[in-house]
């Protein structure tokens, strides 16, 4: 079992003026809400980080921190001019363990192998979506925030491939086109 990683540590060495600068910096969640969700994700040292919905780059890169260079965050963004702001932002705070593809994160995931962790950026209403639930080992976790209870729920992926909810803080997620 790998040691936890030191989120709060990670969020307090990343600069979130650094990626809330210039076009697109009204897609970011705010650092507070970040660091919140990525508490009850539980990332492990090394461990390997899905997260869906890129926007500015700032969870991608406080997960950077906190998964260190043994670790890897593949980021999706929806948006192909969100997601290369989000790479240059990243490349220019030297984080060279994200990668970040464009494609429908709700629909399809990246595949390879599973990852230990996967974070929601966008909401979905009740139900985690079946991409996500196959993109992450058995025992790993997942953070989702699910609009219908305006809450974000840790869910553990049981032996079963079934997300079971563990935790859950309140939340309220605007989407635009709701």
């Amino acid at each position: 079992m790998r040691p936890r990683a030191d989120v709060a540590g990670a969020h307090a060495r990343t600069d979130p003026q650094h990626y809330q600068r210039g076009a697109g910096a009204d897609r970011c969640t705010p650092p507070d809400v970040v660091l919140a969700m990525l508490r009850l994700l539980d990332v492990p040292q090394g461990g390997r980080v899905l997260e869906v919905g890129t926007g500015s780059g700032f969870a991608a890169a406080v997960l950077s921190r906190a998964v260190g260079p043994d670790g890897h965050v593949h980021s999706v963004e929806l948006d192909p001019v969100t997601a290369e702001r989000a790479r240059d932002l990243l490349a220019r705070d030297g984080r060279t363990n994200v990668a970040v593809s464009v494609g429908d994160g709700l629909r399809a995931v990246p595949t390879g192998e599973p990852v230990d962790r996967l974070v929601a950026f966008v909401s979905v209403s009740a139900e985690v979506p079946a991409p996500w639930v196959g993109a992450v080992r058995p025992g790993g976790l997942l953070v989702v925030p699910l609009r219908d209870e305006a809450r974000v729920v840790r869910f553990r992926l049981g032996p079963d491939g079934t997300p079971a909810p563990e935790r859950a803080i309140g939340a309220v997620y605007a989407d635009p086109g709701a």
